[in-house]
């Protein structure tokens, strides 16, 4: 009966161990800075923003950020670098206002009838563009993310998902092999 439940005889791996330890206590990779923005691509970006979408928390439409003067402009350039060079984001940025919109024809009185419309403030959404198109061409040129990866992916939809999880089930199919699937609905 001891011998059943005796410690395996090589749990205790040094090398390992200091291999994860010399990780740990080494300083994080270092990155090239992110090219910075520059006021007249903001100010492009400005004037791309769409006139009908709802305002956030501080109330500022693209209607009024088209009619910024040049120097409020350079102002927003160095915050939105500012946010960039220390990766922080300003936590009033991050307040939105959520607005609750009642499903057609459903009754009012049973609150997940509704739909939640989170509405943030307007140079929340031109920082997360300017951001986004920054490190966009980074993150496709080295394949940071798998081609699995369908969400929130240009050129990607579930359209596109759906064909390949057919094509692997008639691949499997054909081969006579299982062919299993695990499917999460996160709500």
């Amino acid at each position: 009966m001891l011998k059943i439940f005796q410690p395996h005889h090589d749990i205790i791996n040094n090398s390992f161990e200091e291999c994860v330890e010399k990780f740990l206590i080494s300083p994080l990779p270092l990155y090239l800075a992110p090219k910075s923005f520059t006021s007249s691509e903001i100010q492009r970006h400005i004037k791309l923003l769409p006139l009908k979408k709802s305002p956030g928390l501080d109330l500022i439409t693209a209607e009024v950020a088209r009619q910024l003067p040049k120097k409020a402009i350079v102002h927003l350039t160095h915050i939105l670098n500012s946010i960039l060079r220390l990766s922080y984001f300003p936590l009033s940025w991050k307040t939105s206002v959520i607005i609750l919109i009642l499903k057609l024809g459903k009754p009012p009185d049973i609150p997940f009838l509704y739909r939640p419309i989170s509405l943030l403030p307007l140079f929340t959404k031109l920082c997360e563009k300017l951001v986004l198109k920054h490190i966009s061409p980074f993150i496709n040129n080295a394949s940071i993310i798998p081609q699995t990866q369908f969400g929130f992916r240009k050129g990607h939809s579930t359209i596109h998902q759906t064909h390949l999880l057919t094509d692997s089930i008639a691949n499997s199919l054909e081969r006579k092999e299982y062919c299993s699937a695990v499917l999460l609905d996160v709500a």
